[in-house]
This record gives C-alpha cells, structure tokens and sequence, in this order.
C-alpha cells in the first residue's frame, strides 16, 4: 500500500474526496493533512514497537584511538538483547552509567563494554585499528528514502493499516472531532500487530 492509496483510505473514512496526488497537491489542504499527519503516525510507530523491518546491522571500524565511532544517521535505539558483538561474535556489554563509563582507563583491546553516546559509540577496551565490531539497531527510516515521504509510490516498512488508523484519528482530533474510540482502535492494533513482531515499547 503506497501514501496515494493509504491517502484514499484516510479521505473515505474522513468522509473527504480523495486526493488524486498527495505531495505535489499544493491546493488540496487535505492532501497536506494526510501527509503530515500519516508521516507523524509513522515516526511514533517506529518508536513504539521494535518492527523487524526496521531492523539493522552495522559494521563499525576502529581507528586505534579510543574515540567515538558514528553510528548511522537513521539509528533509533539498540535492540533488546545482544545488540553488540566483537569480530568474533562475543557480546559487548552496554548499559553502563556514565559513572561507571569515565571511571574506565582507556587501552586498546577485544571490547567488553560499550556506551552510546549521542549518536556514536565508544569501546572498552577500544577497537585496534581496522578491527571491527557490528551494532544491531532499530531504524527510524520507516520509509524507502528515510523518516519521511519522498513521493506518492512510497511503500512505508510499517503495517499500512496502523499507518491509515493512526492518520485518521489525528485528523478527526485537528478538527476538534471526537477521535478517543478511534484512538483506542489503534492503540489495540499497534498492541496486536506488536505482539506478532518484535514487542512494544512506551510511547
């Protein structure tokens, strides 16, 4: 299911005419409302459940110092579990308080610990230079060209259906509707559809 027909489910349930484009529709202000508000659902959904479609693993390098390494610019959160891993395929600890992070003396080595530290990642002991470890990860790129909608074909990576709940009770709210059974609609589906996935998080 595309934007365009997520765009014609929304415009039915809303009881609007729907949009033949939604994007490029600079004079249908309905347009712009689904777009919005279907891109925020998405956002929160990728927040909310740990989808496997938004999962990801990537390999970081070590520079032989004990900086910090990038970690990817769609990178959300780490995965519950062993998110982690040496060459070797050993666990990396993370969860450390900073605490107990600055109390560590840096020295190069096979990582034990690892902290996050605003969209990068740091070792204990350090990786060597070229020596590797990898980082499962949630995405927050939900859509084919990242966290948002780039043209009308694109296919979101969460259940469609959420996607056209989530849109149409922020709708019927914006407009000062009564939306609270359609909220609790789509909060029992995220609930349901979470279930059969990766598990549910908090808002």
């Amino acid at each position: 299911m595309t934007l365009l027909s997520i765009a014609a489910n929304v415009a039915t349930n809303v009881g609007v005419k729907a949009p033949t484009s939604v994007l490029t529709n600079t004079s249908d202000k309905n347009a712009d409302k689904i777009a919005v508000f279907s891109a925020e659902t998405c956002d929160e959904l990728a927040r909310r459940a740990d989808w496997a479609s938004l999962r990801k693993t990537v390999t970081v390098t070590g520079t032989g110092n004990p900086g910090a390494l990038a970690l990817p610019s769609d990178f959300l959160r780490l995965i519950a579990g062993m998110s982690v891993k040496t060459s070797a395929g050993m666990p990396v600890r993370t969860g450390l308080s900073p605490d107990e992070w600055n109390s560590l003396t840096p020295v190069e080595g096979t990582p034990r610990f690892a902290m996050l530290q605003g969209g990068s990642i740091s070792f204990y002991p350090y990786l060597a230079y070229a020596a590797t470890a990898t980082v499962t990860y949630q995405s927050n790129a939900w859509g084919p060209s990242g966290a948002k909608w780039s043209n009308d074909g694109d296919v979101p990576l969460l259940p469609e259906r959420l996607v056209t709940q989530g849109t149409i009770w922020r709708w019927r709210r914006q407009l000062g509707q009564d939306f609270q059974d359609y909220l609790a609609e789509y909060e029992a589906a995220i609930a349901d559809y979470a279930k059969f996935d990766e598990g549910m998080r908090s808002p």
